[in-house]
């Protein structure tokens, strides 16, 4: 097992939290099954999360030690409030408050901060049984938004108990030993751009980054010394065997376009880069298998 593979499994048993995000497309979701179901073969039991509408992990995982859930800001705004007022009969006059409510169903950072407050919640709750939670993120723009509310939240009201609130968000996001961040991209140009922007901005947030993960790595078709064959191929004129060399042409030219994006990354990001094989299968739990394969080797 590589050096870097190894400290990313070791990561999912010694945290607390694994924040796991990257640009839409990018197969996150795939590989925080395959982390969930790895970090099983080390716990007990592994809380899987995600932010989504609609659900997408419940049909990845498998396992009765990995368990998702789905945290939507509608649906906890009443438990939120109760850990903050701890007063029921105040929290169903505030929620019945029409103007509460619009508040809380239009404003961006009052969704992401009560959210962000039922994630810390559950991750506390979570540690305290030596489950650890690894959260599939929304895309790249949001979830820095989603990441960077409790300092917003707190610079905005300084005291009080919502502060407070943001505050204990806040130390747990920023505390190494406890959370870090994992972010997939592709190796490609401009999920690339993306990813370096997205690793510098949590940089300047102070998030630990624990590795950046380049999925959909294309493997090698041709051996090195099959290149002199291939210019003879393609020096061939006519309809005849010239013509067949153009697909590992092609294949070649797309590795190599991929080599140099993945070394970008290797020259501008600090943590380890982590390379996945490409997936052919046309079933996300037939790619599943096929990281967690790859992570084990």
């Amino acid at each position: 097992m590589r050096a870097e593979t190894s400290h990313l499994l070791n990561a999912l048993e010694q945290r607390q939290l694994i924040l796991v995000t990257g640009k839409g497309g990018t197969g996150k979701s795939t590989l925080v099954a395959a982390l969930a179901t790895l970090a099983a073969r080390r716990c007990e039991r592994v809380l899987v999360v995600e932010f989504n509408a609609t659900p997408r992990l419940p049909a990845l995982i498998d396992g009765a030690a990995v368990r998702a859930i789905n945290i939507e800001a509608d649906q906890v705004v009443g438990t939120v409030l109760q850990r903050l007022l701890r007063l029921p009969a105040i929290v169903s006059r505030v929620l019945n408050n029409r103007v509460v409510r619009i508040f809380a169903n239009t404003s961006p950072a009052a969704r992401e901060m009560i959210a962000m407050d039922e994630l810390r919640d559950v991750v506390e709750r979570s540690a305290a049984e030596n489950c650890p939670v690894i959260a599939d993120l929304p895309a790249s723009g949001h979830a820095l938004s989603f990441l960077d509310t409790p300092r917003a939240v707190r610079d905005l009201l300084r005291v009080g108990p919502i502060a407070q609130v943001a505050l204990r968000a806040e130390q747990l996001l920023l505390d190494p030993a406890r959370c870090e961040m994992v972010v997939v991209t592709l190796p490609e140009e401009l999920p690339v751009n993306e990813t370096l922007e997205l690793v510098e901005r949590a940089r300047q947030l102070k998030l630990a980054c624990l590795a950046v993960v380049v999925n959909q790595v294309p493997a090698s078709l041709l051996d090195p010394d099959d290149r002199p064959l291939l210019d003879a191929l393609h020096a061939q004129d006519g309809p005849g065997v010239g013509r067949y060399d153009a697909p590992a042409r092609q294949h070649s030219e797309q590795l190599a376009q991929a080599r140099t994006q993945i070394e970008r990354l290797r020259s501008a990001v600090k943590a380890p880069i982590i390379e996945l094989p490409r997936c052919a299968q046309p079933d996300a739990r037939c790619c599943v298998d096929a990281l967690v394969q790859a992570l084990s080797a």
